[in-house]
């Protein structure tokens, strides 16, 4: 067994001011992504779906606690949600230190619904779907680069 895991999860955006600069700190966050996560060997992929990140991180178990850690004591991040943390086979998004999937007005996921149900399985398997959307977005955002 690998000790290769992924961790899906969602935060609620608390970050103040306009949409430029909410995109700014959303830049600020890939930028500090593209630094440190090659050196940890993480890598993933961010949304910013209707005021909310989703991303999924890609790693060794104890890096990712690390990593999620610090997420969840920065304050740009609210109501932290974990939907998965499992270990995998192989990287979705190899690729990549910190791909961003995209920047959305409107919310792609029932955030509310799943977080208000309590159920692990409706949290795993909405966690799936984040991975699975997330991949699918990243390469065709690549692509059209």
């Amino acid at each position: 067994m690998s000790d290769l895991y992924n961790l899906a999860y969602i935060s609620k955006n608390t970050i103040k001011g306009s949409e430029d600069e909410v995109k700014t700190q959303i830049e600020s966050i890939l930028a500090a992504a593209h630094k440190n996560n090659p050196a940890k060997n993480v890598t993933g992929a961010l949304l910013y779906s209707g005021g909310y990140f989703c991303q999924v991180i890609e790693g060794e178990e104890e890096v990712l606690e690390e990593l999620f850690e610090t997420i969840q004591m920065d304050d740009r991040h609210g109501e932290v949600t974990v939907l998965h943390f499992e270990p995998i086979e192989h990287r979705s998004f190899g690729e990549w230190a910190m791909a961003l999937a995209g920047i959305e007005n409107a919310m792609r996921f029932d955030i509310e619904g799943v977080k208000a149900s309590k159920d692990d399985l409706l949290m795993a398997e909405t966690g799936k779907h984040l991975v699975n959307t997330l991949d699918t977005m990243v390469k065709q955002h690549q692509s059209i680069l």
